[in-house]
């Protein structure tokens, strides 16, 4: 049954209006843990960690193996670039039946103090995904950082890819609405948008504009934040009573929200590749739309 408040969160998606109310941070903070103890308020790594160039936020679910493998691919990315940036990696773990022991001791050899882990206290899945994007708006007001990378833990992608996503920054600074780099695409991506309409537009430089993005990988800057109130609006669990296997709601969210407010560029072809990974999150989605793009690979 339709409930009202899914007429104010779409009102509030459109309009990009989030209550006035003060956020309260604690209360997302306590749906996760560090090392094992709960959370009570953001976590001292990100309390004492020095403004980064990148934040890169790794959403992570079941596959302790494939994250680790994108958080060791992560590492000779960074240490390509030329010259060096200050990075900071925070690594959110949902709930699962998972051993992430061993992923958890690689990303703290791989990154040292650089490095913010935190695993959730219960699981959050589809229906949380808005909450654990909320986390991560809540460390970058805490971070302030310069720009910010959101990866899934099922990529594979080679070691430039920062210094890639950062040559396609530079060819879009004189775009002043640009907020947004997707870095996934297929060949099957509508070419009128999703989520929105909008015709899309080759500009050069394997990039296009397309005003549409999704979460497999992509590139912000801190304006992005600042526009967005560093606030996702919440998404009301009625979305998943009518349909179960409908997605998450974020990537949409996240689009409309910007629309008319910021560009988005997807790069074409692709600088991160998926589909070696059967779904946690939507497999009878990804049953009907793959979005293996592996095909594409150079």
């Amino acid at each position: 049954m339709f409930h009202p408040i899914e007429a104010v969160h779409w009102l509030q998606t459109w309009l990009n209006r989030v209550p006035v109310k003060a956020l309260d941070e604690d209360q997302f903070w306590s749906l996760f843990e560090s090392a094992g103890r709960p959370l009570t308020a953001a976590p001292e790594s990100l309390r004492a960690a020095v403004r980064p160039d990148v934040l890169i936020v790794i959403t992570t679910y079941r596959r302790p193996e494939s994250c680790g493998r994108v958080l060791t691919a992560l590492r000779r990315a960074i240490d390509r670039l030329q010259p060096p940036a200050a990075i900071h990696v925070l690594v959110l773990n949902d709930r699962s039946d998972s051993d992430y022991a061993a992923t958890r001791d690689l990303a703290r050899g791989l990154f040292g103090g650089d490095l913010t882990w935190l695993d959730a206290r219960a699981r959050l899945g589809k229906p949380g995904l808005w909450k654990i994007f909320q986390v991560s708006f809540l460390a970058a007001r805490a971070l302030q950082p310069r720009h910010a990378l959101y990866l899934q833990d099922d990529l594979e992608f080679t070691d430039t890819l920062l210094v890639d996503t950062f040559a396609h920054v530079r060819a879009t600074l004189s775009d002043a609405l640009r907020r947004v780099i997707y870095l996934f695409s297929t060949e099957a991506d509508p070419s009128r948008g999703r989520w929105i309409r909008f015709t899309r537009v080759n500009t050069g430089g394997g990039l296009r504009l397309t005003q549409w993005f999704d979460l497999q990988a992509f590139f912000v800057d801190g304006a992005f934040f600042e526009l967005l109130s560093y606030r996702m609006v919440p998404v009301h669990p009625n979305r998943w009573r009518r349909r179960p296997s409908i997605s998450s709601g974020v990537g949409r969210q996240l689009t409309i929200r910007l629309r008319g407010r910021g560009h988005v560029y997807q790069v074409f072809p692709p600088l991160v590749f998926h589909g070696a990974e059967k779904s946690e999150m939507n497999p009878a989605a990804r049953a009907r739309e793959p979005l293996d793009n592996r095909g594409l690979k150079p």
